[in-house]
This record gives structure tokens, sequence and C-alpha cells, in this order.
């Protein structure tokens, strides 16, 4: 998994989106931590014209800098994109037809894909974050640094996208093509979580009951591990333990691709009926939420009604685009 040859032809798929993820780490910290330094500074300034007015700087505009905000969602997306260059798109243009005729096991190609990518997300990671803890280290404001833990600011997003990368990378070993790596991706990550407000929202149009989310459902939610990082020893523990099981699948399920399936939605054909039923139901629960959303809130029975309506149209629309879905082939010629 450390042959030259495999990390070479990796960076050579990717390079692009490699780089671009290191441009969103630069304005993700160091660029971040420049602006909200000028920010604190001029409301400082601002306070200072107030009589007995003084201004504090709170947890969570130092955990805005470094594991908060928009930006973890864009370098999720971006994790992504990677992990579907590396497994998906080769399905799309056969080239992992060429790779698998490498004097390689399928087992290092697998593991030379998650080395080369932990490697890029953590070298990113480490070398921005020290940047911009520097930055703020030499200011006037470093004594902000002491109102968060580097669980919350260093430890917590770094296996958080590490954690991320890997379940991405299985379920590219389950997916036939790029297209559905990336849906799946998606859906997955935040399909614990969804699933459990969809079901909260049919209770509560039924019944008036607000059933409040367990904290194992967080848990078992890869996306919160890139977006929630509490200070807590489970934070890092948590990742560890999920990274290593994803690991262990992932290695396994890529060993028994089945290459004659590429292009279509799922490489395991077994996995189609539950795909179906999965999907279907929670596009209908969607659905149905979002059709109920237009009742006025004190027209219980009118609530009912649309909740009904709206998850019986999207569930027949959805079984045949889903069912279209699972049998499509999407394959495409490879430049030279």
């Amino acid at each position: 998994m450390f042959h030259k040859a495999l990390w070479f032809q990796n960076y050579k798929q990717t390079r692009i989106t490699t780089w671009m993820i290191f441009a969103l780490f630069v304005l993700h910290m160091p660029f971040q931590t420049v602006l909200t330094l000028e920010t604190w500074q001029e409301r400082e300034e601002q306070a200072q014209q107030v009589e007995e007015h003084v201004y504090e700087i709170q947890a969570w505009e130092v955990l805005e800098i470094f594991s908060q905000g928009t930006f973890p969602i864009i370098l999720s997306i971006s994790i992504i994109l990677l992990a579907c260059l590396l497994i998906g798109l080769e399905r799309n243009t056969r080239r992992n037809d060429f790779t698998f005729s490498l004097p390689f096991k399928r087992q290092e190609l697998f593991l030379a894909k998650w080395c080369y990518g932990i490697f890029t997300i953590a070298l990113f990671h480490i070398v921005n974050f020290f940047i911009a803890y520097f930055i703020i280290y030499q200011s006037d404001y470093s004594s902000s640094l002491y109102l968060v833990s580097w669980i919350e600011i260093f430890w917590g997003p770094l296996l958080g996208f590490i954690m991320f990368f890997t379940f991405a990378l299985l379920i590219g070993a389950i997916s036939g093509e790029m297209i559905s790596q990336v849906v799946l991706t998606f859906l997955l990550g935040i399909f614990p979580l969804g699933l459990f407000y969809l079901i909260q929202e049919l209770i509560n149009v039924h019944f008036h009951f607000h059933v409040n989310s367990p904290i194992w459902i967080e848990y078992v939610t890869p996306f919160m591990y890139v977006v929630n990082h509490p200070f807590q020893v489970t934070t890092v523990i948590l990742p560890i333990i999920v990274t290593g099981l994803f690991l262990i699948l992932g290695v396994h399920l890529y060993k028994r691709n089945k290459i004659e399936h590429n292009g279509d939605f799922l490489i395991f054909k077994v996995l189609n009926p539950i795909f179906l039923i999965l999907i279907t139901i929670c596009l209908s629960l969607f659905g149905g939420m979002i059709v109920s959303s237009f009742a006025p809130w004190n027209a219980d029975a009118l609530r009912i009604i649309s909740y009904w309506i709206g998850f019986t149209t999207v569930l027949l629309f959805s079984l045949i685009m889903v069912n279209r879905l699972l049998s499509m082939n999407v394959m495409f010629r490879a430049k030279s």
C-alpha cells in the first residue's frame, strides 16, 4: 500500500481535488483567523467607546475558526469528491480494469487509496491548524485559546474528517460508479439522524407528541463526527473505532468487487431490494412532511390528510425513480 506507483496513480487521478482541499483548509483556518482577529479588534475598539462595557471573546467564536461553521461542511463535500475520484470514477471509465491487472492485491489497492487520502487530509489539517494557532497565540487575543480544548479544535475535526473519508471509501466499495457513490455517501451519512427526524415529524403530525432524539443517534450518524466535537473522551475514541470498522469492512467488500457490474448503481445486486425499500420509505416520509407543512397548524385533520397525500404521491413516483436508478448503467470513455 506504500508502493510509489500506486501513490502516483492516486495523485494523478485526484491532483485538482487534492489542491482544492488544501485551498479550503487555508481558507478555513489561517485566512479565517486573520479576518476573525480583525473583527475582534474592531469590536473591542467599539466597546471601549461605550462606558463600562468590556468586549469578551466567547468560546464559540474560537470554535468557528477551527471546527464549526460552513467550512467543515464544504470540506466534507470535497472529501467525498476525493473518495469518489479514487474509486467511483475508476468504475465509470473502466480504469480499474487496468488497476486490477497490476501486480498488487486488491487489499493493497484499497489501502493505498485510504493511506493517500488520510495522509492528504491529515497533512493539510495539521499544517493549517498550527499556522492558525500560532497567529492567534502571538496576537493580543492569545488568552482566547484557553476557552477551548484541543479535542474540540484539533483531534475532533481531524479524526472526524478521516472517519468520513473512510466511510466514503466504504460506500465506494459497494457502489458501481461515481454518481451512486456521491448519492449514497450523502444519504447514508445523515441516514440515522435524518430517519429519526422524519419519524419524529410523523408522530408529531398524528399525535402532537415530540420525541427527543437519543444521544446514540448522533454516534451512529457519520456526518455528525464532522460537525460536532464535544469536549469528551468519546470524541477521540469513537471516531478511531468507527474508522477501523469502516476500513475493515471496506477492504473486505473491495476484495469481493465484481467488475462486470461497473457502471451499475450498486456492485452487489443483493443490496438492491434493501436500498429500494430504504430510499423509497425515506422519500415518502419526506414527501409527507413537506406537504403537511402547507396545512394550517391548528387544522389537525387537514394536516393528517395532507401528510398521507404527500406520502402516497411521493411513494408512487419514488418507486419508479428508484427502480430506474438501481437499473441504470453509467459508463464513459476515459481520456487517454
